[in-house]
């Protein structure tokens, strides 16, 4: 099939299962797993895989050692997984403030409609406005462990988080609690034309930021094991090569935004990780506004078509905002 047929999924029931997470381990054995409620209602598509090149290596988690999990597109580059009684957030980013241009704070009536109850971990990639600027507020609104680069340890801190709720990462760690695990995979933000937002976020920051003192603050990609699923969550478009090569994710979601500016972005990803067998979209809407299902415009038809060159057995999944949806 070549279309993008728009459809409205409470599960994905393929022969591959898989859901949207927080990185895991690299080359382990699956693990009992994490849930974090996930709300997708989706474009869903049939692609391929990238060929993974000669060497042996693990194969993706066999479905019977699964359990279901639910994945929840939040906008942007944002996740929500939940699976059993846990729920992990990606750069949850609900706010959305329409003025860039003056101090910017979260929206605690925005972050009250959306945010969940309660929640065991978010997970930042990188510092940048439209990754960060909630996650301190719903880190204490749902008593979740905020894990992500010294410049967002920085900000968590500054807002109030308690010290024993932010953990700083450099790229390497594993991160286990009872039922999940998180494997920190050091990574690249996309080629951006402005080079002022790289750095850090200062050292003692004074709230509220603008929009130029969100720095990068280095960025990280996530692997989730969860309920015996991996997850990998890869929030900007662009990545280094070896750090993925050899994960092998059931599910793979995917910034699709500038990575024309990267040499054969998605083909070489697919091949990196030996053709996950779903791969959602994600950091593809509009950051600058309220989240919007727009129709599926020609960029993401191109990244459907990308991925179907390179991984004809990959299911593409274009979600829709806050729909949840099931992966057994």
């Amino acid at each position: 099939t070549t279309g993008i047929e728009r459809v409205t999924a409470r599960a994905y029931t393929g022969s591959h299962e898989s859901a949207c997470a927080s990185p895991a381990a690299r080359n382990r054995p699956a693990g009992a797993g994490v849930h974090a409620p996930v709300r997708p209602s989706l474009l869903a598509l049939l692609l391929a895989a990238c060929h993974g090149g000669p060497r042996s290596l693990p194969a993706h988690t066999p479905s019977d050692a699964r359990a279901p999990i639910v994945l929840t597109y939040l906008g942007v580059a944002g996740c929500q997984l939940d699976a059993g009684p846990t729920t992990i957030l990606v750069d949850p980013y609900y706010s959305r403030p329409a003025d860039l241009d003056g101090p910017l704070a979260p929206d605690p009536a925005a972050i009250a409609a959306r945010a969940p109850a309660r929640a065991d971990l978010i997970v930042v990639g990188h510092s940048h406005v439209d990754h960060v600027l909630d996650a301190p507020a719903v880190a204490n609104a749902t008593g979740a462990l905020l894990v992500g680069s010294d410049s967002t340890a920085r900000l968590a801190r500054a807002s109030g988080v308690p010290a024993d709720r932010v953990l700083a990462i450099h790229g390497g760690e594993d991160i286990a609690r009872d039922g999940w695990s998180v494997r920190v995979v050091p990574s690249l933000h996309s080629k951006l034309d402005d080079d002022s937002l790289g750095g850090e976020i200062a050292a003692d920051p004074q709230l509220p930021l603008r929009f130029g003192d969100y720095a990068e603050g280095g960025t990280f990609a996530y692997l989730v094991e969860v309920a015996g699923h991996q997850v990998l969550f890869l929030g900007t478009a662009n990545f280094i090569e070896p750090e993925l090569t050899g994960l092998r994710p059931d599910v793979a979601v995917i910034a699709t935004g500038l990575r024309e500016r990267v040499d054969d972005y998605t083909c070489r990803l697919m091949t990196a990780l030996g053709r996950p067998p779903l791969v959602y979209a994600n950091h593809f809407d509009d950051w600058h506004g309220p989240p919007v299902d727009a129709p599926i415009d020609e960029d993401l038809q191109a990244f459907v078509a990308e991925v179907k060159r390179c991984a004809p057995d990959t299911q593409v999944v274009v979600p829709r905002h806050f729909a949840p949806m099931q992966v057994p």
